[in-house]
């Protein structure tokens, strides 16, 4: 039912529209492209109202929500990261810390999750392990991912799986 309604939705939309759906605007400056808007979201698109498409609030998540804002300082949660998490093969743990990151997501009025990762390691060394779900594991990986979004959608905020593979290198790294 969902996928017949978008691709009915997608048939929809003029080419203008589709071009701002998939190009989006970074919104983390004025005009003058040096002066930084307060509360600013990583990614943005505009709402497409005619299909009652809203507007998208995106934000990075490996920890919690990423503060923008000088204000925020000090409102937002610094969750453990998510290879502890990983670690402690508990998919109730999981389903409990990514449903209170998905509240705190939409409390700060961002409705999509630009996580989680879940690259598996195969270095030690790779400077951004900790922001993987997957560990060196793809099975539990595969397992973890799923609660995690599930839980952080059940909270009504989308979510993105991102760096699905080759996000360790750190050879020639510039």
């Amino acid at each position: 039912e969902a996928y017949q309604k978008a691709i009915e939705v997608v048939g929809k939309l003029n080419e203008t529209e589709t071009y701002s759906l998939v190009r989006g605007f970074w919104a983390n400056t004025s005009s003058s492209g040096s002066d930084p808007i307060p509360g600013y979201y990583v990614g943005n698109t505009d709402p497409i109202r005619r299909l009652g498409i809203p507007a998208l609030k995106m934000q990075d998540s490996h920890n919690g929500f990423r503060a923008t804002d000088p204000e925020e300082s000090g409102t937002t949660t610094q969750w453990p990261c998510v290879l502890a998490m990983a670690s402690s093969w508990d998919l109730a743990l999981v389903a409990r810390v990514a449903s209170a990151i998905g509240r705190e997501f939409r409390g700060k009025g961002a409705n999509v999750m630009l996580g989680p990762a879940v690259n598996v390691q195969r270095t030690a060394r790779g400077g951004r392990n900790f922001e993987y779900l997957s560990g060196e594991d793809p099975y539990l990986g595969a397992r973890l991912a799923e609660t995690f979004v599930k839980s952080v959608q059940g909270e009504g905020v989308m979510t993105v799986v991102k760096h699905f593979a080759f996000n360790e290198q750190e050879t020639n790294r510039e």
